[in-house]
């Protein structure tokens, strides 16, 4: 069984509910690859360039311009920050900033590559290579917190949604709203079973907390060819696992409790989302001079077996105590679904200004609204029907473009200086009608060479904004900043 209500939304705008809807495609569909600490620093720019372990996340032809095979891994730590301006009704009435998550250190990257030479066949190729590793692609991590005054309460959501329901049904119908707010007596029937909230209308401070955790891992091994020293191939088979987590907690105190019963309010819920996916890309990479460099890469759907768990509860202040919510009434669910990501496509140029340094860009397309969610293979769960959600993906979702720019430059043959700049829009017409069009990168780095052993250090600054809409008009602009360091070792085995 499927409930849905209107409560949250992080990422772009949307509604969240517990059922699953445009927020869980979009969600895995918009990526940003966390590679090496030389692809961070540049950008994440490399889709004509290679030599990369973090190219697989652009075009796995990349892997086809490694001569010498080669071991890399990396350490990063990430900050997040976000600063929330809460509207209430539409106009600005509060801003705080919170950086809720500590500085977390993790592997983003680990790579290795194993190269063969296989000149002497006399078939044109010069290298094969064969290459695995993992590559962290996403990144949950966001908490933030607002408070401030508004007229309506939530209370007023979960009685409208409660309105014509006999409220022996009520854990039948909303057992994740209504029917909460009426274990704790914080709404009320009359006779025709029409629900009015104990809070009586006026001011209402508002407090809500919400949490995020979890990101995306992909765990890949490719194949990939030099032909000629000019034509490069690729393909990579990946497994993405995925761990989401949200917890929201949403506080109510009435400003003037003069003559009310009940007082104040705190409503929590909590949702998990675990899986995973297989995905293929192809690549190619063509020199036509030693200076230009094209690259053409087809990242095909990523196809998800995910499984949800959800629950809620609540408590309520009243005069003569506080009203908790029975055992028997604190919902539970878990369900299985699938969800087919939108297919990419990557072209890429390169200009290499001999030993001295180069420059990419990467023009990167795809249509979010491609994405589809579909019913589960597990004959233990009930089949669903996802055709409105489906259609709600295809109205509402919509195509980008997005661009990646980055360049390397030696200052001496140890010793390289990177930057990168990245360009998002976003997929949601929702988040364009607020005005929240895109989400940037600048990046840049430093890199070191002794003989066998490369030393790459980056920081990556991600930036975005997004609208969080708890209910009716209430609304909080939010501005995320995304800080991660890098630093990153290669060996090569065999020094040229």
């Amino acid at each position: 069984m499927r409930y849905s209500f209107i409560l949250a939304s992080v990422f772009t705008g949307a509604f969240f509910s517990f059922g699953q809807n445009e927020t869980d495609v979009y969600r895995l569909s918009n990526t940003y690859v966390q590679g090496s600490a030389r692809f961070d620093a540049m950008g994440g720019s490399f889709g004509a360039l290679g030599a990369e372990s973090g190219c697989i996340g652009i075009n796995p032809a990349g892997f086809g311009r490694s001569s010498v095979s080669s071991f890399s891994f990396g350490f990063a730590g990430t900050s997040v920050k976000t600063t929330s301006h809460y509207r209430g009704n539409g106009e600005a009435v509060s801003t705080g900033t919170s950086s809720m998550d500590a500085f977390k250190v993790r592997i983003p990257n680990l790579a290795g590559t194993v190269v063969s030479d296989v000149s002497s066949s006399n078939s044109g190729l010069i290298y094969t290579q064969i290459s695995f590793g993992l590559n962290r692609i996403a990144n949950f991590n966001n908490s933030f917190n607002y408070s401030g005054q508004q007229f309506e309460s939530l209370l007023d959501v979960f009685a409208s949604g409660a309105n014509g329901i006999d409220p022996t049904m009520l854990f039948d119908y909303q057992p994740y709203t209504s029917s909460l707010a009426y274990q704790t007596y914080a709404i009320d029937p009359d006779a025709n079973n029409n629900y009015y909230p104990r809070l009586n209308s006026g001011d209402v401070i508002h407090n809500r907390t919400v949490l995020n955790r979890g990101g995306i891992n992909e765990f890949y091994f490719a194949i990939s060819a030099n032909y000629l020293d000019k034509i490069y191939f690729g393909a990579s088979l990946s497994y993405n696992t995925v761990n989401f987590a949200e917890s929201v907690i949403h506080r109510e105190t009435l400003t003037d409790t003069t003559g009310v019963s009940l007082r104040s309010f705190i409503y929590q819920s909590d949702f998990i989302s675990k899986g995973g996916g297989a995905n293929l890309k192809l690549g190619a990479i063509f020199l036509p001079t030693d200076f230009l460099r094209l690259g053409i890469a087809l990242h095909t759907p990523t196809f998800y077996q995910l499984t949800d768990e959800s629950t809620a509860t609540m408590q309520a202040l009243h005069n003569d105590g506080v009203r908790t919510v029975d055992p028997s009434f604190i919902p539970a669910d878990k369900y299985k679904y699938r969800i087919w990501t939108p297919t990419k496509l990557v072209g890429s140029l390169g200009l290499v200004f001999g030993d001295n340094g180069c420059i990419n860009v990467d023009l990167e397309y795809l249509n979010y609204g491609w994405g589809r969610i579909k019913t589960t293979n597990d004959e233990a769960y009930a089949s669903y029907d996802y055709k409105a959600e489906n259609q709600v993906i295809k109205n509402q979702l919509v195509d980008a473009l997005n661009v990646r720019i980055g360049g390397e430059w030696a200052i001496s043959n140890m010793v390289f200086i990177r930057g990168g700049y990245g360009y998002y829009p976003k997929g949601d017409t929702l988040a364009r009608t607020y005005g929240k069009n895109y989400s940037q990168t600048i990046s840049g780095g430093l890199g070191f060479r002794i003989n066998r052993v490369y030393l790459d250090l980056s920081v990556r600054y991600l930036m975005t904004s997004s609208v969080y809409k708890a209910f009716y008009e209430s609304r909080t602009d939010l501005n995320i900043v995304n800080t991660t360091f890098n630093i990153g070792m290669q060996y090569k085995f065999d020094y040229k």
